[in-house]
């Protein structure tokens, strides 16, 4: 029932009964009965119901009992409760973003652009690149160390074979040539607005791992950090003006939730009073900005990119992102996160502490000396004292 679930909420697949763990057939004994017994299994176990083709094969003389799944379209499914997906040859427990993504998904089939097939090769892809995620993906979750394209396929990085959007935009060798746009852009701008002063600026064109990586470290070194004496260790600690863990999940959200059919950027912009995050793409439908606020399922505009981010741990929970930012937030006396929607623009801002202003007191310099000469006989003015070190 395990398996069948697995496959019903992957990529369909059949279950053999009369093959042993070595996959050879011994056969067993099937009447009426036995299929009864077996309909009957599948029909009380699984939520939604299933209903697969079942009959007898013979393989290599002995008789088998197959269960065979062509059809599968209201995942996710449950059997007693649990639901699995099937990774290489084993079953593994979905992810709760799994299951609201499937969710989600099964009434809104439009939202599988990231699924979307390119006129792309194996040879579009960085394999090094992809070793990187297989590694990390195990240490993390315990994701099958393979890099198989049965496994790729499992991920949802390949469609019929070729490197889809997902795949490209994870481990392209060429992104911009698929997706001119896809990068993000972060500045420093002196002042309020970005009519000031650019600071510091940088262009991340790569995967969208690396963009996270590369944004974040853009921001932790442009921003204030201080020293402060901890409560719990005693020691001095350095601790940045604005949370880094509010900083990587606005980034992180930015990345894996824009709309990338739309020609724009992800915009990382610092501002002497704030920090905003700017995502190409609307709110996704269902969501309003009241409803962020709230404790509620995340909508999922890119499950792929997402999934594959969670399964490094880039991101962690679905539907509690600003929420944890809010916390993050409240923990260093600053406002909660702000977030506006301008057009087809998702805007998040973070505010930086106001720095405190120190009076800039005029130095006073001793009067001039009459009795004081300098090396040609004339008295020594305030100037001269000045650079005389008097």
């Amino acid at each position: 029932m395990e398996s069948l679930c697995a496959f019903a909420n992957t990529d369909l697949g059949t279950v053999y009964f009369g093959i042993n763990d070595d996959g050879k057939p011994i056969g067993i004994n099937i009447t009426d009965s036995t299929y009864r017994k077996v309909q009957q299994s599948v029909f009380n176990s699984f939520d939604p119901k299933i209903y697969p083709n079942i009959f007898e094969k013979e393989i290599d003389g002995k008789p088998n009992l197959i269960v065979e799944l062509k059809n599968a379209p209201d995942r996710p499914y449950f059997v007693k409760g649990k639901t699995y997906k099937r990774i290489g040859t084993s079953n593994t427990v979905l992810s709760k973003v799994e299951i609201e993504r499937m969710m989600y998904e099964r009434g809104n089939p439009e939202f599988h652009y990231d699924r979307s097939p390119l006129k792309s090769t194996m040879a579009d892809l960085d394999h090094e690149r992809i070793l990187w995620f297989y590694r990390r993906a195990h240490e993390e979750r315990n994701l099958p160390l393979d890099d198989t394209p049965e496994t790729m396929e499992k991920l949802n990085i390949l469609t019929d074979d070729r490197p889809n959007v997902a795949g490209i935009l994870a481990f392209g060798n060429d992104i911009l040539k698929y997706f001119p746009t896809s990068f993000t852009r972060c500045a420093v701008f002196e002042g309020l607005d970005k009519t000031g002063r650019m600071l510091d600026h940088l262009d991340i064109k790569t995967d969208v791992f690396s963009q996270i990586d590369q944004a974040e470290n853009f921001v932790l070194r442009n921003i204030r950090k201080e020293a402060e004496v901890s409560n719990i260790t005693g020691r001095r600690e350095s601790r940045y003006e604005i949370p880094y863990r509010a900083i990587r999940e606005a980034i992180a959200n930015a990345v894996a939730h824009r709309d990338y059919r739309i020609s724009s950027t992800v915009d990382v912009a610092i501002f002497d009073d704030r920090i905003e995050i700017w995502s190409p793409g609307e709110l996704p439908q269902g969501m309003t900005l009241e409803k962020l606020h709230q404790p509620h399922t995340s909508i999922l505009r890119n499950g792929t990119v997402a999934e594959m981010l969670y399964l490094v741990r880039y991101i962690e929970k679905w539907g509690t992102g600003i929420q944890n930012m809010k916390d993050w937030m409240v923990e260093y006396n600053l406002p909660e996160p702000q977030v506006t929607v301008s057009g087809q623009e998702y805007i998040l801002t973070l505010k930086r502490p106001v720095k405190p202003v120190t009076p800039q007191v005029p130095r006073k310099y001793p009067a001039s000396n009459p009795n004081l000469k300098n090396m040609r006989g004339r008295p020594i003015a305030r100037s001269d004292s000045k650079r005389n070190g008097i």
